[in-house]
């Protein structure tokens, strides 16, 4: 990101010395992605489905050289007892292969022209841009001391107060009766405050949000441009 384009940072998310607090090192990258028919700009989660698939083979292989070991030394019980783990090897293998090799879902925070669909939860929470009223940055800091661990979310306020599910709600009265709904940054594999800047310019620009159907949205955010020409 070029310093011209620097992103402020809102108080709630820095730490004592200025910086941001941090929410992981995301490697994913926003795109455009079709939702019912139509366009969206997607702000992508993370997925544990890379991590999990390894962790699988890794189980799998051990699991297979036990059984090995045990069919090898031989006699009844200890080459029923290889058998099995045998089998169960063999799951783990097929599992993780399966899930290296599947097609990643499409979640995250999806935005459209006329929505912003929370899609990485279920049910997906879809709040109307007309409804919402504030793009909100929140801290929860862990402990009492000021250098303390702190997580960082984006709270969106909106006139739809029960659109998300009890979980959410319950995490969001954290920060207040009025939050709708808290997003945690460490569950998202963008910048952070891309994320938090791209809500912002969208709730506050309505005649720019025709641009999500389509690539000009990712233009924008690639580009870091969130003020509109004077």
């Amino acid at each position: 990101m070029d310093s011209d384009r620097a992103l402020s940072c809102p108080q709630p998310w820095r730490a004592p010395d200025g910086t941001v607090h941090s929410s992981g090192v995301p490697d994913g990258k926003v795109a455009t992605v079709e939702e019912e028919g139509g366009g969206g700009l997607l702000l992508p989660s993370r997925q544990a489905r890379v991590a999990a698939g390894v962790v699988l083979v890794i189980l799998g292989l051990v699991f297979g050289g036990l059984a090995a070991f045990l069919i090898v030394r031989g006699g009844m019980p200890t080459s029923l007892g290889g058998g099995v783990l045998g089998v169960l090897a063999l799951l783990l293998l097929a599992a993780g292969v399966f899930a290296l090799r599947r097609k990643p879902r499409t979640t995250g925070i999806l935005l459209t022209p006329d929505h912003v669909v929370i899609n990485w939860v279920h049910p997906a929470v879809r709040l109307a841009w007309d409804d919402i009223t504030e793009i909100r940055p929140l801290g929860l800091r862990i402990g009492r001391a000021n250098t303390g661990l702190s997580h960082n979310y984006v709270g969106v306020v909106s006139r739809q107060s029960d659109a998300a599910n009890v979980r959410m709600r319950k995490v969001a009265a954290r920060f207040g009766k009025d939050v709708t709904c808290a997003l945690p940054m460490r569950s998202l594999d963008v910048d952070q405050l891309v994320v938090l800047h791209t809500l912002t310019f969208y709730l506050d620009n309505p005649d720019s949000r025709a641009e999500l159907a389509g690539p000009d949205a990712v233009r924008r955010v690639r580009e870091v441009r969130f003020r509109l020409p004077e």
